[in-house]
């Protein structure tokens, strides 16, 4: 029951093209965990990099599995030998969109068929009224989040329950103007986190301290995504006192 089929049809699906492009390295992924991708396809060869997939298959699937058509998404990054990224993407399973990342910048297809578009983070400069973003949805999330983020949950204007990957790719678009991750582990961070982070967003851990890549399939993340530097000092300030939430 804690995995469900359309997670591992996702994966195997997403599998079967990074195998067909000749992409070979290590797969991190939160259903599959890690294992060995060998890149069979004609196109890889001996000089290919081989490289880190970090995937999410489908985050949302308890909702999924409920029929209630909200937050259905899938994110998957590459990363080199180097530890430094290479391309992500994330996609939106109700409307389409999908959201690219690579080194010439970020882009946004609202819809298929829809032409890229430059995604830009919101020039929002102060907590006060701003958009906030955590996820909310599982009781021990819920109370832990709420209680601990209290002091910063009543200056906002709003606040939108959801989390994982999106949570990168709503701040670079400009919908969200601060995310915080509580307990995230490494698929739901680095899965999407370039997509921030090419968009000029700030991310560190809750203390400020910065956010590398490593591939442990167990790390888990404290972190905050900002829309600008402004912002984000302020948030940091704000997050000063206040521990990392324990759950119910």
């Amino acid at each position: 029951p804690e995995v469900i089929g359309v997670d591992t049809a996702t994966e195997r699906a997403s599998l079967a093209v990074l195998n067909r492009g000749g992409i070979r390295g290590t797969l991190l992924s939160e259903e599959a965990g890690e294992t060995t991708m060998a890149g069979r396809s004609a196109r890889s060869g001996a000089g290919s990099e081989p490289v880190y997939v970090i995937m999410d298959p489908f985050d949302g699937s308890l909702l999924y599995r409920r029929g209630i058509p909200a937050h259905w998404f899938s994110a998957l990054a590459i990363y080199g030998q180097d530890g430094q990224p290479r391309a992500a993407g994330v996609t939106d399973h109700i409307t389409g969109e999908i959201i690219l990342a690579e080194p010439a910048g970020v882009v946004r297809i609202p819809r298929p068929g829809a032409r890229p578009v430059p995604v830009h983070p919101a020039r929002t400069a102060s907590l006060d009224g701003a958009f906030l973003e955590t996820y909310l949805k599982k009781p021990p999330y819920l109370y832990a989040m709420a209680t601990a983020l209290r002091p910063l949950f009543e200056r906002a204007k709003f606040i939108l329950g959801n989390g994982g990957p999106y949570g990168f790719a709503d701040v670079a678009c400009g919908r969200i103007d601060v995310y915080f991750g509580w307990n995230e582990a490494l698929t739901e961070v680095f899965s999407a986190i370039y997509i921030a982070e090419r968009a000029g967003c700030v991310v560190t851990q809750w203390d400020g301290s910065p956010i590398r890549f490593r591939p442990d399939i167990h790390a888990v993340y404290n972190l905050v995504c900002s829309a600008n530097p402004r912002l984000h000092a302020e948030v940091l300030q704000a997050l000063k006192g206040i521990p990392p939430p324990k759950g119910l």
